[in-house]
């Protein structure tokens, strides 16, 4: 059965979005929509020039062998465009990220997400609820060091398609590159307020206000749209540039109390480091009472350094551990 004009120039624009793997097509299409919608062809020749939608002019043209747009005006000095479809395009654009959606819908969360945070029942409930929202909702996590933030981000990480990294390890523009590569559903910064540089704070709050990246340097260009949560951890908010934290959600950690402690030590050591309930108790009272820590991370690292599950192993690597002080 043949197509229909509509139906031929939908399947067009679909062709187009599925074999682009770097999803310029899609940002582009985009511009392309908006830009039109805002400016109803009045005349024979009125369109859109390449740097109006953003886009290389061999993209467009590509797109212009492909039926996707037509060239209405060409001089020695600019070429003007307008789509085949425009309804089509608008209906690829929907159609194709329904598709992605759906995708994204597949991946499963680990059903013992957060189970060995304590004392944070309502934070947890705020970050579930953003991440099942349509659009990403983004939180800062922060406060007194030792506390619950850096936990919680190693839950996070847990996710399908996170992407996990140290603020005070980033490069200049280190998050374009992470971001336009690895284009996580889900990144999480540990250390935000130990970035330096505008020029990476200024992608991230692109990415969060817009779900859009961009480079342009060295003669090259290079965008990306992404649909992606932000988790980050600080310890001190109040450097962070304004119009970065108006993005987030806070969530202020404060220090463990003491029962606190002993509950997040043993669910983390009984349910991560493969240690029995008893030892762990143990063990936290060792790191409490002897290197007077409440640091969830010293705990892990007496599990890690054992050599037999014993208290007396116990008693010998904190004796090390305090001699360090």
């Amino acid at each position: 059965m043949e197509l229909s004009r509509e139906e031929q120039a939908y399947a067009t624009v679909l062709h187009v979005l599925f074999q682009d793997r770097q999803g310029k097509a899609e940002m582009i299409l985009q511009d392309i929509l908006e830009w039109e919608k805002a400016h109803p062809q009045k005349t024979e020749y009125d369109g859109f020039e390449w740097y109006q939608v953003h886009a290389d002019p061999r993209v467009l043209n590509r797109f212009v062998r492909e039926k996707v747009l037509k060239v209405l005006l060409k001089t020695n000095k600019s070429i003007t465009y307008r789509a085949v479809d425009l309804q089509a395009v608008e209906k690829g654009l929907k159609d194709y990220r329904g598709t992605q959606t759906k995708d994204e819908e597949k991946e499963e969360v680990p059903p013992d997400l957060f189970n060995i945070i304590v004392g944070h029942e309502k934070k947890i409930e705020l970050i579930t609820r953003g991440m099942k929202a349509k659009r990403p909702v983004h939180f800062i996590l922060w406060g007194t060091p030792a506390s619950a933030k850096s936990l919680m981000l190693e839950e996070l990480d847990r996710l399908p398609q996170s992407c996990f990294i140290l603020g005070s390890n980033l490069t200049k523009a280190g998050i374009f590159e992470i971001l336009y590569n690895e284009r996580p559903r889900y990144l999480i910064i540990d250390e935000l307020d130990k970035i330096k540089d505008a020029e990476n704070f200024s992608i991230l709050l692109s990415l969060m206000a817009r779900g859009f990246i961009s480079e342009t340097k060295h003669n090259r260009d290079r965008r990306a749209r992404l649909k992606t949560w932000v988790f980050a951890s600080a310890n001190e908010i109040r450097r962070l540039p304004g119009e970065l934290m108006s993005r987030f959600q806070p969530l202020r950690f404060k220090d463990y109390s003491d029962d606190e402690f002993y509950e997040v030590v043993v669910k983390v050591l009984s349910e991560r480091e493969d240690m029995s309930q008893n030892l762990a108790v143990y063990v936290a009272e060792k790191v409490l009472g002897a290197l007077d820590s409440k640091d969830v991370r010293d705990a892990v690292r007496v599990s890690r350094l054992l050599t037999e599950a014993t208290k007396k192993e116990v008693d010998y690597i904190i004796s090390i551990m305090k001699e360090q002080k």
